[in-house]
């Protein structure tokens, strides 16, 4: 009996560790491709790379580059809008597949996330109210109140903490007086359009952000001037959840698809349609 036992306890085992490793052994890239379908994270309100068009309908640079990359991959896409530090903290439970959101690749973001390449670059710009006559200098926002996109390598470099890889990070030698951190870019956008100091002295984001916002008037008019050069240039790469197993495989196969759209030229048709100008680095 005894004996019995202890056999039936091994291949119980035996058939209990197959099927285990049968079920983690299945890749990321063939769940996805086994559905039929890859969830993308992205923004519905940071126009120029993403946004939702008078349809109603999510459009933009990051949106053109998600559907293009189902597209190659043999896909349908779903777009799910989480807050961005959601996506920034992992451990997504596949409620997405993959970020495709204009997201940085720093060392504290790597220890949650898996990083492709870069499928573009984006210079970091700060702004004041248009009816401003006193802020001329980066150095005269000194003591001023900044707004900033919550969990942003913007805000962390307003912090002085931000680190990017193969990205030499030089800090102005001034200090805010206060850092009043936002949802989105476009909330401390229409903070500062409220007038000159009236919740907002500055404002931090990306050069294309600013540039998007004040051609299209920010909805109801945009009273908005960059101020200074862009402080840093920051890659950009699509990101997945690192606690997920399995999904280099993933992480792999969109680098190919990556390279592919750098090499015929699409990358840089999407930038200069969205940004009109080339942000694409060399891959």
């Amino acid at each position: 009996m005894k004996k019995r036992f202890w056999i039936g306890v091994l291949v119980t085992g035996l058939l209990f560790a197959f099927t285990g490793t049968g079920i983690a052994g299945k890749s990321v890239l063939e769940e996805i491709l086994g559905a039929n379908t890859i969830k993308v994270s992205t923004d519905a309100n940071y126009a120029p790379q993403s946004f939702l068009n008078d349809k109603g309908e999510l459009e933009g640079f990051d949106i053109s580059v998600a559907k293009e990359v189902a597209k190659r991959l043999g896909v349908k896409v779903k777009f799910i809008t989480p807050d961005w530090d959601l996506i920034t903290a992992g451990k997504w439970g596949k409620r997405w597949d993959v970020s495709i959101g204009s997201m940085t690749p720093t060392a504290e973001r790597k220890n949650a996330l898996l990083f492709t390449l870069p499928y573009y670059s984006s210079p970091a710009q700060f702004a004041i109210h248009k009816a401003n006559t006193t802020i001329k200098t980066l150095a005269d926002l000194t003591g001023k109140t900044i707004g900033v996109a919550t969990e942003t390598t913007n805000e962390r470099y307003l912090q002085k903490n931000l680190e990017i890889e193969d990205v030499k990070i030089v800090y102005q030698d001034w200090k805010p007086g206060k850092i009043k951190t936002y949802p989105t870019d476009a909330n401390h956008i229409e903070d500062l359009s409220l007038g000159d100091g009236a919740r907002l002295d500055a404002i931090f984001t990306s050069r294309q952000t600013l540039a998007e916002a004040i051609r299209s008037g920010c909805g109801k008019g945009c009273p908005v001037k960059m101020l200074g050069d862009p402080t840093y240039y920051e890659p950009l790469s699509f990101a997945l959840d690192k606690s997920r197993p399995n999904s280099q495989t993933l992480v792999d196969k969109l680098n190919k698809i990556l390279k592919s759209m750098y090499d015929d030229g699409t990358l840089v048709k999407l930038s200069e349609k969205f940004y009109h100008t080339n942000l694409i680095p060399k891959l």
